[in-house]
């Protein structure tokens, strides 16, 4: 805004021609923004009018003329804290003749706070020295102290910056090629101190790793063009290790065009370096597993139009990325199985993020049909994708070898049907005649004395037994391999009243073997009936009919304690034992030890698979001449 300058006024003595000092001397206060004052030293009263110049109203806030300028005026504008320091000052230039040179602070009327700067000068009286005047300038200095005052924390502020910012800054001349500044920061940097560099010139050049030293190079002709140059580069740290460094230099050319001076700024980058060089390495080991993959990619839009796919695509489907794109993929999949895929795509639109699996046959572009399994997920809201992704693989061998697979569940399951009312049929269509053929042989031996003849029925008699023995081991292993398990509580006494019945005639025909019976009752046992019974009968019968002639007193002891998890059952007997060498093979089919040993090789056999369809567990432990003992464990399949 430009100062309004005073009118000159008219002079009425006539000599308009001279200059008025006076009108140039208020314009030129005006200009500059300095006022001055008189303070008359003669005069004791602090109220009497004194001189201020025009430019003096204004800057304490006043518009000339507005009010009577006295001592008591002045010195009441003065801060309060500031008043003693202007009264002392005024005592010592009027008393001393010291300068008066001094800045102060202000309360305006309206109570803003300015800061002045006075000069004044003491008058004297030429002859005695006496005091008349003190006669001063000021000039309002307010804006020039915020500015500097904002200079001052500038400066500070920047080098507090300049000492504790993470980035080397520097300069260097570069017709002395000297460094004419380096931040603390490359001690943290580069490993070495700032007075390390100031030593060494060269030193930031000397650290880069040689295979990147054409990078700095390369820049060289560009700053001396005047272009800022940006570049990355490796370093050997003081503590051995390389280190990222990306920096910018800002040339500075003369008017010549000679490169004086650049300025640059480096800072560590190690960190995202290798962040960027993992992640590079991950995509390209994303990227790797895609293309190898067996599975394919899909990307599609809502439109379902492919986006992107892998290469397993066109593998699977016979189709290039070039000849699916603008082609609704809906339209490729069979009719049958189209409504199901587009519900599928409903269902993930409604739930961004969710997945849904499908199955659905796929025309090749050779025109056969394959099966797809896959599984497609919304990620539309995802930047990175804003798509539809679909995982899917072909499933077409798997379909074909699992439909073959319950075409021939199904032909087996009519087999072994068959087989069952086969083994049934035969089974009971062999025991009758067996029955027959049984008690016509015990007629004769009732009737007849002969001791040859009697000899010959006793070995027939054995031979239809044991035939009539194996036929009902095959029925157990049928029942047991095909039947489902039927959950029963099990009173183990009556079963075992049951066994010991049948095999009664057994014990006493081999050496009257006595059996003893230990049950625990105490809890409530459930499992299938028939099986424990058949477990329990080939057991017991083994240990009759494998009894030791030598022993005193022949006994087999089965103990059964009950737990609200599993019954222990044991079978121990004194018998003849089994010799360690044939104690693994005894459960196998079919197994005996001897020629001469009794049996069909079924029973231990199918022991061991009835246990095993129990879920349960066999332990074997025997010593010959000593006696055998059967420990099984069979969990308790009680469902409350």
């Amino acid at each position: 805004m430009q100062a309004k300058l005073p009118k000159r006024p008219l002079r009425k003595d006539g000599n308009e021609h001279i200059p008025d000092y006076r009108f140039h001397l208020e314009m030129s206060q005006k200009m500059a923004k300095i006022g001055s004052w008189e303070l008359d030293l003669s005069v004791g009263n602090p109220d009497a009018p004194q001189y201020w110049s025009d430019e003096t109203y204004r800057i304490l806030g006043y518009e000339p003329g507005e009010i009577t300028p006295s001592f008591n005026t002045f010195i009441n504008s003065v801060h309060p804290d500031d008043r003693p320091m202007v009264m002392a000052a005024a005592q010592r230039s009027i008393k001393e003749g010291a300068d008066y040179d001094l800045e102060q602070r202000h309360i305006l009327p309206d109570g803003r706070i300015i800061t002045t700067r006075s000069i004044a000068q003491v008058i004297r009286e030429n002859k005695t020295g006496t005091p008349l005047k003190l006669c001063g300038a000021m000039k309002d200095i307010t804006e020039q102290k915020e500015t500097n005052s904002a200079l001052e924390r500038a400066h500070k502020e920047m080098a507090t910056f300049f000492q504790k910012i993470d980035e080397v800054l520097y300069s260097v001349d570069m017709q002395q090629y000297k460094i004419l500044q380096m931040s603390p920061a490359c001690e943290k940097v580069y490993g070495y101190t700032v007075d390390e560099f100031h030593k060494n010139n060269y030193l930031w050049m000397d650290v880069i790793l040689e295979e990147d030293k054409h990078i700095i190079r390369a820049g060289d002709p560009v700053m001396r063009r005047g272009e800022i140059v940006a570049n990355e580069y490796r370093i050997h740290h003081k503590d051995g290790s390389i280190r990222w460094l990306g920096g910018t230099l800002t040339p500075t050319l003369d008017e010549n065009g000679n490169l004086i001076r650049i300025d640059g700024v480096v800072s560590d980058i190690t960190i995202r370096k290798e962040a960027e060089l993992a992640v590079k390495n991950s995509e390209q080991k994303f990227r790797t597993l895609i293309e190898n993959s067996s599975d394919g990619i899909a990307v599609t839009n809502l439109d379902r139009q492919l986006l992107f796919s892998s290469s397993a695509m066109h593998r699977i489907t016979g189709y290039t990325p070039d000849e699916l794109h603008h082609v609704d993929m809906v339209c490729l999949f069979h009719p049958d199985d189209r409504r199901t895929l587009l519900s599928i795509q409903n269902k993930i639109l409604e739930a961004p993020g969710t997945t849904e699996k499908f199955i659905a046959r796929f025309r090749r572009k050779e025109g056969n049909w394959i099966w797809l399994e896959g599984v497609s997920q919304n990620l539309l809201a995802e930047p990175a994708v804003k798509g539809i992704v679909t995982n899917f693989r072909d499933i077409t061998e798997r379909i074909t070898y699992e439909e073959a697979l319950k075409s021939a569940n199904t032909h087996l399951k009519k087999t072994n049907n068959e087989l069952d009312r086969f083994v049934y049929s035969v089974s009971h269509d062999l025991r009758a005649p067996l029955a027959s053929i049984l008690g016509l042989i015990e007629f004769t031996e009732s009737e007849t004395r002969d001791a040859d003849v009697v000899e010959n029925l006793s070995m027939m008699k054995d031979s239809v037994k044991k035939l009539d023995g194996f036929i009902l081991d095959i029925l157990d292993y049928s029942r047991n391999s095909r039947s489902e398990i039927k959950i029963e509580k099990i009173n183990f006494s009556k079963m075992l009243d049951a066994v010991i019945s049948n095999l009664k005639f057994m014990s006493r025909e081999d050496g009257n073997v006595a059996i003893r019976v230990n049950v625990d009752k105490n809890q409530h046992f459930y499992s299938d009936s028939s099986r424990l019974q058949i477990i329990l009968n080939n057991l017991i019968s083994n240990a009759i009919r494998y009894y030791n002639p030598d022993a005193d007193a022949p006994y087999v002891e089965v103990t059964i304690n009950t737990e609200p998890t599993e019954a222990t059952i044991c079978v121990k007997d004194n018998g003849i034992g089994i010799d360690n060498e044939f104690q693994s093979k005894i459960f196998d089919m079919f197994y005996r030890v001897s020629k001469k040993s009794v049996g069909s090789g079924l029973g231990l056999y199918i022991v061991k698979e009835t246990i095993e369809k129990l879920n349960g567990t066999l332990e074997l432990y025997s010593e010959p001449g000593i006696g055998t003992a059967f420990t099984l464990k069979i969990p308790n399949l009680n469902q409350s």
